[in-house]
């Protein structure tokens, strides 16, 4: 009997709790209104992207960044050939205020992965740990500006 009344009390509870990401679903209430970079395209063009989409709000911020990609080979094997790559990216970026600097940061982020034969295969592997690195560090942008206009 008291098997049967803990269960649907269980089901309730567990159905009452809701998960919402904290992140992903503020509203920032600034946006970028020039964005200006120099560095490696890929990387820019995807937080670009990202900081236009993510920024909808009143206050209004520009924002100049550098990015640098550096790959290297972390490990190889008896004969020379590289077995494990490191990919890091490098962002330094300051945020303007009617032409005043209100925050100046650097942003680095690596990655290791294991070599790839297939020479099109590893490259879209990179392009794809590239644009995810890029995208977290859009994120970290995001929440230094939001604690800011806080």
């Amino acid at each position: 009997m008291s098997k049967f009344f803990f269960i649907p009390i269980i089901i309730l509870l567990i159905s009452g709790c809701s998960y919402k990401p904290i992140l992903t679903s503020k509203q920032h209430d600034f946006k970028f209104e020039n964005i200006s970079y120099e560095g490696n395209n890929e990387i820019n063009n995807t937080i670009e992207e990202s900081l236009i989409k993510k920024s909808k709000g009143k206050k209004k911020y520009n924002i100049d960044f550098s990015s640098n990609l550096l790959k290297e080979i972390f490990s190889s094997d008896a004969k020379g050939d590289p077995t494990i790559y490191k990919l890091r990216i490098n962002v330094t970026y300051a945020v303007k205020d009617k032409g005043q600097i209100i925050l100046e940061n650097n942003i680095s982020k690596q990655k290791t992965y294991n070599n790839i034969n297939d020479k099109f295969e590893l490259s879209k592997y990179e392009d794809n740990i590239i644009y995810n690195l890029s995208e977290n560090i859009s994120s970290e942008i995001m929440l230094s500006v939001s604690s800011l206009s806080e």
